[in-house]
């Protein structure tokens, strides 16, 4: 079988792609070179004379590999089992260590003598040898492999490529992809270049290839014991690679690394491929419970793991290790990270020692990525570095993606870890300085209605939030507008508000206790937000409260604590114009600047309503002097600069 090749190892040799060669073999029946004949099939797989296709590709010119013959010898058949593809992975990694051709050590049995001693305690190689069912061919399989690729590293990345091919294989299960491949490391090394030149860990002793290349160059690789085909196989790779490496013993959970350590974890992992989000945050937590000061985790999981709702026991352990202060960092990635999973959206969690904070202090950076790109995430790794430098980056960090939410939120929600930050449109006037809008405030407060508030320029960044999200997190609470027919109902002290564009006095007000007795409502409450979103947003702040909100008006309540004022909700809903009003932005205020702030717009409303007041009382006023002189009821003169009739 050794000597066959499948269409698509055909279409890999001359460097096409796989539909070419279809069309070879249908274009050249009537010519002078017709396509080699398939000689053997494996199920609906056809197969073809390795030296007749290569003779073929030399004839005719096709394809766009002039070394087609010297490469050929990389392909070692048809789809070899998982046994047969790990006892080539021992044999090119027994070739390195013997640092020429194997067919020189001597018979099969040499060879197992020379691979016992390289591998007395049968960690990654002796075994796969030892079990063979056909040894020398083997052999001189691996040697041809490795001949063809001109080195052994490359050989062995090609018996891994006919290893992914099996989906049913548990490394293709969890292979990454190769955006994400690359993604990985990019954010890994200059987070481990913080701690200067650490030990990088494996905490899944499978990592493979992804760990030999996080580990070269740093001053030890360091990888979790077992003994799964994963593991051995990563052992195998390390040794290609030229990296010494040290086995921890995970015990009964209590292993621990010291000193300066960069941990990359990738979960699930091959040894595991069927682990569930319990597993997962089960190893972060006998991570955490050892990171100190030079220590550092980034892993990447699936999104339901690490970004989004969990329930019962999972929620619990995941939140532990957000209200313990263990994360630095939330990120929901795009799709595409697993081959084997090209839909489901990926999680990434940087996480540190614990943060010695209250948690009421705490702030947790995040992001939701979902919508973008894995090959364009530029700025991320500068926000994740600046992330774990704590509020020094942060100072020095203009952030492209993440930005910063109280972590006693993420522990109190259900929802989801990554809400959307919510931009200001170009435009919007998001980009002027603290000094610029001291200036304009100044300005515009010629009558001095700001004269007791200091106004002093800051250079933070707006936080926002949908009003679906604030709901999520218990921020707002929705009442819903009753449907009711007020007819039959006396008149009363109760305003029926179903249109918050209306002025007070202008909604209907029925009787309350004829009220009750017609259905239960819910009344208003002082600082409810009374809007709709049809015909127009719409938004007004039920100041005294004891109403009823009719459809198609609803209400929401700020709970407290809430980083919100009803006025500036009102406000925000007042300037949409999309009628999807759960993703409204609304504007987050910490303390105590919510408070002064409440403060002020209670005293600026109270201002207008005196002047609403005054210029009802003026048109009042206007209007019955017209209608008194032009009924000629009155005359009116003006008694200054002498008299005048009108």
């Amino acid at each position: 079988m050794a000597e066959l090749m499948t269409m698509r190892d055909i279409a890999e040799l001359a460097r096409v792609q796989r539909p070419v060669v279809t069309v070879w073999r249908r274009r050249s029946r009537e010519g002078g070179h017709p396509f080699p004949a398939p000689r053997d099939r494996q199920g609906t797989q056809e197969l073809f004379l390795r030296e007749e296709v290569v003779s073929w590709l030399e004839a005719t010119g096709r394809g766009n590999n002039p070394q087609a013959r010297i490469d050929a010898a990389a392909y070692p058949g048809p789809a070899p089992g998982p046994a047969q593809l790990a006892t080539l992975s021992a044999l090119i990694t027994l070739r390195q260590l013997y640092g020429g051709p194997l067919a020189e050590v001597g018979d099969p049995d040499d060879l197992l003598d020379f691979a016992e001693s390289n591998d007395p305690d049968d960690r990654c190689l002796f075994g796969e040898l030892e079990r063979a069912a056909d040894l020398p061919a083997l052999i001189r399989q691996a040697d041809e492999m490795v001949a063809a690729a001109w080195d052994a590293a490359s050989a062995h990345s090609r018996v891994l490529e006919l290893w992914l091919r099996n989906a049913a294989e548990p490394l293709a299960q969890v292979a990454l992809s190769d955006a994400a491949a690359r993604l990985l490391p990019e954010l890994f090394d200059p987070l481990a270049g913080e701690l200067g030149n650490p030990a990088v860990m494996d905490a899944t002793g499978c990592l493979g290839g992804l760990f030999v290349e996080a580990a070269a160059g740093r001053s030890q690789a360091l990888l979790m014991d077992g003994d799964s085909p994963a593991h051995r196989l990563a052992r195998r790779q390390l040794i290609l690679a030229g990296l010494p490496h040290r086995v921890v013993d995970p015990g009964d959970g209590d292993w621990s690394v010291a000193g300066s350590v960069a941990h990359l974890l990738v979960l699930p992992a091959a040894g595991a491929p069927a682990s569930t989000p319990l597993d997962h945050l089960d190893l972060l937590d006998e991570i955490a419970l050892q990171l100190g000061e030079q220590q550092l985790v980034l892993c990447l999981a699936p999104a339901a793991t690490l970004t989004d709702p969990l329930a019962g026991e999972v929620l619990a352990r995941r939140d532990q290790l957000l209200r313990d202060g263990f994360v630095r960092a939330i990120v929901r990635l795009p799709a595409g990270c697993r081959r084997a999973h090209p839909r489901e959206p990926s999680g990434l969690w940087l996480m540190g020692d614990a943060d010695p904070a209250p948690i009421a202090d705490r702030r947790t950076m995040v992001a939701d990525l979902s919508d973008g790109n894995l090959t364009r995430l530029g700025g991320l790794v500068d926000d994740l570095v600046a992330a774990w430098q704590g509020s020094e980056g942060a100072r020095r960090r203009a952030w492209a993606h993440l930005h910063a939410v109280p972590t006693r939120d993420l522990v109190s929600a259900s929802g989801s870890l990554v809400p959307s930050r919510i931009r200001l449109a170009a435009g919007a006037g998001a980009v002027a300085s603290g000094a610029d809008r001291v200036v304009r405030l100044r300005a515009a407060d010629s009558a001095g209605r700001l004269a007791g508030y200091g106004l002093d320029p800051a250079a933070g960044r707006a936080d926002f939030v949908t009003i679906g999200q604030a709901l999520g997190r218990g921020w707002l609470r929705l009442v819903a507008g009753r449907r009711l027919d007020p007819r039959g109902l006396p008149s009363g002290s109760v305003a029926v508000i179903d249109d918050p564009s209306q002025a007070p006095g202008d909604h209907r007000r029925v009787d309350r206790l004829s009220l009750l007795d017609r259905a239960e409502v819910d009344f208003t409450e002082p600082g409810d937000v009374v809007f709709t979103s049809r015909p127009r947003p719409s938004a007004t702040v039920d100041a005294e409260g004891g109403n009823l909100v009719a459809t198609p008006a609803r209400a929401l309540r700020v709970t407290d604590g809430a980083p919100l004022l009803p006025d500036a909700v009102a406000a925000r809903i007042n300037a949409q114009t999309s009628p999807a009003w759960r993703s409204w932005p609304l504007a987050t205020v910490p303390t105590p600047d919510r408070e002064a702030l409440g403060e002020a717009l209670a005293e600026l409303a109270a201002q207008r309503a005196t002047l609403v007041a005054e210029l009802a009382a003026l048109d009042a006023l206007t209007h019955d002097l017209t209608d008194a002189v032009e009924s000629r009821q009155l005359r009116l003169t003006k008694e200054n600069h002498g008299a005048t009739t009108l």
